[in-house]
């Protein structure tokens, strides 16, 4: 079985990638597959293919990670990239052999605000190869969007960091439910409210149990969680709020529609962020 978590960036993938490393047996485990020879990351240019639906550029990428999962002599592969929304959604049904998903939602301002600090320090810090340039000479940011999908042609360019990446959360949501209703693979996902549910033991138990992953006898729970160098708590301001209900307004109706559907409306942030659409 080849797993894949469908999430946007700042949403557990790293502690996930880390449960997976350290409890789970009879598993490729890995979580964005730098230096991996032969199993790309799927960041940067094949974000833009994806976007551009340039296929003849973006499937030998595709097909060359499969042919590394096939390689892999274990039953079970798993990969924590938030990547495979972004680059590898249009295809999952016809590339991928056997797969499950574990879907982690967490808040999405917080999302947001967690990856647009990050986006900030890195730019702060001048890190080096973090953006890319696209086949019309344009420079991304190499992990988020391009900015050119649906959700954002309803906007101007003139949107804040903060609001870009919660419009992105909104696309790679809406991209999620997309892909699991059109291949009917409802009973192949196990769904996870990051902010309540990701570290409690039990959610994790009844994952393993789910997928009918072999594992280690006792759970070691003493995992990695990435925060944010330099950073403390992510904490919404009232600015992020108004920023956010300035794009709620314009928000189409069917990512209005995808927030009302379960597994949104269940999850424990549902009340703070409905709210403040519908004020």
């Amino acid at each position: 079985m080849t797993l894949f978590t469908l999430a946007s960036g700042r949403s557990g993938t790293s502690y996930l990638a880390a449960f997976f490393i350290k409890n789970i047996t009879q598993c490729y485990s890995t979580h964005e597959p730098y230096f991996t020879f032969g199993n790309p990351t799927l960041f940067g240019k094949p974000i833009a293919w994806k976007t551009q639906h340039n296929d003849c550029a973006l499937l030998p990428v595709l097909e060359r990670k499969c042919r590394f999962i096939a390689s892999r002599k274990t039953p079970f592969y798993f990969e924590s990239n938030h990547a495979f929304l972004k680059a590898f959604n249009r295809h999952a049904g016809t590339l991928l052999n056997n797969p499950g998903f574990i879907h982690l939602v967490r808040h999405p301002l917080r999302v947001a605000k967690s990856e647009y600090v990050r986006d900030r320090m890195i730019r702060k810090l001048h890190v080096p190869f973090v953006d890319y340039t696209n086949d019309t000479g344009e420079r991304l940011f190499r992990w988020a969007l391009t900015g050119k999908e649906e959700v954002f042609r309803h906007y101007p360019v003139s949107l804040s960091r903060f609001q870009f990446y919660v419009l992105q959360w909104m696309e790679i949501e809406h991209r999620a439910t997309q892909l699991i209703r059109d291949h009917h693979w409802q009973d192949r996902v196990f769904f996870i409210d990051v902010d309540v549910a990701l570290k409690e033991e039990a959610v994790l138990k009844n994952m393993v149990d789910f997928f009918g992953l072999p594992h280690k006898p006792i759970f070691n729970l003493d995992l990695y969680r990435n925060p944010t160098p330099f950073i403390g708590p992510i904490i919404l301001t009232e600015q992020d709020k108004q920023e956010f209900q300035t794009i709620a307004r314009d928000l189409p109706e069917r990512y209005k529609m995808l927030l009302q559907s379960k597994p949104y409306r269940d999850c424990s942030w549902f009340a703070e962020v409905n709210r403040l659409i519908i004020s």
